[in-house]
């Protein structure tokens, strides 16, 4: 096998994964997979953060605000773990909303110029 169809089962077995134990589980493994996310997510940011700083393309901004919102949003998670919606700017909501938040951040980058 090439390498490149072993990380693409990689990927793909730890989305599915982690899609079932975050969805249908109270395992202890759901804390950690959110602390993993955190983690690659900052990392990530730094990384587009150095690539905008050494190329100076706007795109990577985007980007690497986006990443930093969903470190943040997983670190909301990590830290409060929320198991129910209360109010509409309770900390379960401020966090979806700083998750959609990324996921624009993401659309913008992603707009063709003219």
């Amino acid at each position: 096998m090439n390498q490149r169809v072993v990380w693409i089962v990689v990927i793909v077995s730890f989305l599915v994964i982690s899609t079932v134990v975050l969805t249908y589980t109270n395992h202890p493994i759901h804390r950690e997979i959110h602390t993993i996310s955190m983690f690659l997510a900052i990392f990530l940011a730094i990384l587009s953060f150095k690539a905008y700083f050494s190329y100076r393309i706007t795109r990577l901004l985007f980007s690497a605000f986006a990443f930093l919102a969903f470190g943040i949003s997983e670190s909301i998670e990590t830290i409060y773990e929320p198991d129910y919606h209360e109010e509409p700017f309770g900390i379960s909501e401020i966090r979806d909303y700083v998750i959609i938040a990324g996921l624009s951040l993401f659309a913008i980058g992603t707009i063709p110029k003219k």
